[in-house]
């Protein structure tokens, strides 16, 4: 019983994490791009700092190629984790659910940033990052392949 108090507690505060989280992301978006496209899907805020070429939108079972700088976020952009180049089909859980939310939709060619509370990033400390962390990821689209 008491361990299941003990999650139950953890759970909820986590719920408790997520909503100042987003109330930080909401006001994050407010004062530093006011007139930029937000696309907001499934909890997951895309902020479209260069649009693509609109040729096709990324959909589940597509294969995305795209680069990516992962950042910390407290209400501004933290100190980089990661970085790179991904392919990944999309849809697919290959991605953490934050990414795999705000990919979608995105075409060639766009840039944006992509930002979640820890209610959909990582379900386990990955590289020291906890799972009650807030992430932004600067996401280059360099190609859609639909399958």
């Amino acid at each position: 019983m008491a361990l299941v108090l003990l999650l139950s507690s953890c759970e909820s505060q986590l719920a408790n994490t997520a909503i100042t989280q987003d109330e930080k992301i909401t006001s994050f978006i407010e004062s530093k791009y006011p007139d930029t496209p937000v696309i907001f899907n499934g909890g997951v805020n895309r902020i479209v700092l260069e649009e693509g070429d609109s040729t096709h939108f990324a959909v589940p079972g597509d294969l995305v190629n795209f680069s990516y700088v992962g950042y910390l976020f407290s209400g501004s952009i933290g100190s980089a984790f990661t970085s790179g180049d991904a392919i990944h089909i999309l849809g697919e859980r290959e991605m953490i659910q934050g990414l795999e939310l705000g990919i979608e939709g995105m075409c060639p060619g766009e840039k944006s940033y992509i930002v979640f509370s820890c209610k959909y990033g990582y379900d386990n400390t990955v590289a020291g990052i906890g799972r009650d962390q807030a992430l932004l990821f600067e996401v280059l689209m360099n190609d859609i392949k639909p399958q």
